[in-house]
C-alpha cells in the first residue's frame, strides 16, 4: 500500500514539472543580468543614425503597414507610417525595454502601434532579440510570429514618406468625392470599390461574362504611387496585381496602371459602374401579381441621408405630426384602378388633428414610373392627392423634387433586415439625396 502510494506521488510530481511553464533563458554569456541587456538593447536601437524600417504585418494574411522609427537617447521615438492617420511624423512618443523573463520593447505613448493594434490585430508591446546581421526580431507578447527590425537608410525613410503620401491622396479622394457611388472604370472592365484603409481591404464587385454580380475582397499594401493587391484580381480573364495612381481632383482619382485591366480611374458618380440587374422590375412590380410596399420607421436616420433628412424635418414640422412615417406603393388596387405613390403615415400630438379633423392616417401623393435601364426609373409626380394631402401638396413636391428628380433614380438592393429586402432609392441628379426602406412585399429576398 505504501509502495502504491508512494508511485503516485512521483507520477503527481513528475506531472507537474512537466506542466510547470519552461521560461527560456535569453541572457547570453558575458553579459551581466536583464537589466544590462535592456540597456545594452537600447543602445543598439538609438545607435541606427536613419532609424530603422519594418514591413509590418499585424496578422497573417492582412497586407504590410510600412514603419520607420527613430529612437532617441532620452527614452522617445519618432515615428512615420503609411497608416492612415498617421502619415505625419509623429514625435515624443515614449518607450522603454522592460520585461520580467526577457528585453521587451514597449511603446508606452498612443501611436500608430496602438492604433494597428485597435484596427488590425498585432501589438505595441515585443519581445526583442538581436540577430547577427545587426537587424532584430520583434515577437509579439505571449506570441510565436517574429518580425523583423532593420536598420534604415535615407532612401528607405523616403520610401515610407512616399507611401504615406498614397495614403493621404485615397484619404482626400474619400473625404472629398461629393457621390454616392464609387466606380473603378477601365479600358476592359468597370466595377464598384469599397476602401476600408484602416483594414486595408478593398472589396471589388464586377459583373461576370454571364451578367451575374461577383463581389471578392482583397487584403492591400501601399507601394510607391499606388496599391498591391495580396493575390491578383481576375475579371474576364484580365490580371490585376497593383493599381498605380495619378493625378486627383474632387470626384476622380486616375489610374495610371492596372494591369491587365488598362488604365481608366476611380470616378464617384451619382450613376453606378453598372446596372443592378433587375432592380427597377422589382421596384416597379408592373404588371406583377403583388404590390410593391415598403417603409421607413422612426429611426429617420437609419432611412434618410443626411441631406435628405435635412428635406423630411421640413415636412414633418409643417405637418406638425408626432410619427411621419414614408411608405412606397407601387401596383396598388385592382385593375384598372391601379396606381403608385409615396406615402406619409402620420400621427397627431394628443389632442392635435390635421384639418380635416383626423388624427392619424394616410397622406398620399400620386406618381407614374418609366424604366430607364435595369436599375433605373424615371419617378414624375402628377400632382394628385387626397382631401387631407391638399394643404401639404406644395411642400411634398418640394421633398419629391430631392428624391424623385427628372433624371431619374437608381434602385439599389441594401441587404436585408431580417428575411425582407431593403433597397436604397438614390437620386441620379444629386446622389447626396437618398432614401432606405424595408420592403414589406413582396416578401423575402429578392436581389442580394
Amino acid at each position: 500500500m505504501k509502495y502504491i502510494l508512494y508511485t503516485m506521488i512521483l507520477l503527481l510530481s513528475i506531472s507537474f514539472m512537466a506542466c510547470e511553464k519552461q521560461v527560456d533563458n535569453t541572457i547570453p554569456e558575458g553579459v551581466g543580468g536583464l537589466s544590462e541587456l535592456q540597456q545594452k538593447y537600447k543602445q543598439q536601437l538609438v545607435a541606427s543614425a536613419d532609424g530603422w524600417v519594418i514591413n509590418y504585418v499585424p496578422v497573417a494574411g492582412q497586407g504590410s503597414v510600412a514603419i520607420w522609427v527613430k529612437f532617441n537617447q532620452d527614452g522617445t521615438a519618432n515615428i512615420i507610417t503609411d497608416y492612415n492617420g498617421f502619415t505625419s511624423e509623429q514625435t515624443n512618443v515614449r518607450y522603454r525595454l522592460g520585461g520580467v523573463n526577457a528585453p521587451e520593447l514597449i511603446f508606452e505613448t498612443y501611436s500608430a502601434w496602438h492604433a494597428i493594434a485597435e484596427n488590425m490585430g498585432g501589438a505595441f508591446e515585443f519581445v526583442i532579440t538581436f540577430n547577427t546581421d545587426g537587424s532584430a526580431n520583434l515577437r509579439t507578447i505571449n506570441g510565436t510570429v517574429k518580425h523583423t527590425l532593420k536598420k534604415a537608410t535615407a532612401a528607405d525613410k523616403a520610401d515610407i514618406i512616399g507611401k504615406a503620401d498614397v495614403v493621404n491622396l485615397i484619404e482626400n479622394f474619400n473625404k472629398n468625392a461629393s457621390g454616392y457611388f464609387k466606380n473603378l472604370v477601365l479600358t476592359n472592365i468597370s466595377a464598384f470599390f469599397e476602401l476600408n484603409p484602416n483594414a486595408r481591404t478593398i472589396k471589388l464587385t464586377w459583373l461576370d461574362a454571364s451578367g451575374n454580380t461577383v463581389s471578392e475582397q482583397f487584403v492591400y499594401s501601399n507601394v510607391a504611387n499606388g496599391i498591391a493587391l495580396n493575390r491578383a484580381w481576375k475579371p474576364l480573364n484580365l490580371q490585376v496585381e497593383t493599381i498605380k495612381f495619378g493625378q486627383s481632383s474632387t470626384n476622380e482619382l486616375a489610374i495610371t496602371e492596372a494591369g491587365t485591366a488598362g488604365t481608366g480611374k476611380i470616378a464617384v458618380d451619382h450613376v453606378p459602374a453598372f446596372p443592378y440587374k433587375n432592380s427597377a422590375d422589382y421596384f416597379i412590380q408592373q404588371g406583377g401579381a403583388v404590390r410593391f410596399y415598403a417603409y421607413t420607421l422612426a429611426t429617420v436616420a437609419d432611412y434618410y441621408s443626411p441631406a435628405l433628412l435635412v428635406e423630411y424635418q421640413k415636412l414633418k414640422t409643417l405637418m406638425g405630426a408626432e410619427t411621419f412615417n414614408t411608405q412606397i406603393y407601387n401596383n396598388n388596387g385592382t385593375a384598372p384602378n391601379i396606381t403608385s405613390s409615396i406615402q406619409f403615415r402620420y400621427v397627431m400630438p394628443t389632442g392635435q388633428t390635421t384639418h380635416d379633423g383626423t388624427a392619424s392616417g394616410w397622406m398620399p401623393f400620386y406618381y407614374t414610373m418609366q424604366k430607364l435601364d435595369a436599375n433605373a426609373i424615371k419617378i414624375t409626380p402628377t400632382g394628385v392627392t387626397t382631401t387631407v394631402g391638399v394643404p401639404f401638396l406644395s411642400a411634398a413636391n418640394e421633398f419629391m423634387s430631392y428624391i424623385f428628380p427628372p433624371e431619374g433614380v437608381t434602385i439599389v438592393p441594401y441587404g436585408r433586415a431580417g428575411a425582407l429586402q431593403r433597397v436604397r432609392i438614390v437620386s441620379r441628379k444629386d446622389s447626396k439625396y437618398y432614401m432606405m426602406v424595408t420592403v414589406s412585399t413582396p416578401a423575402s429576398i429578392y436581389i442580394e
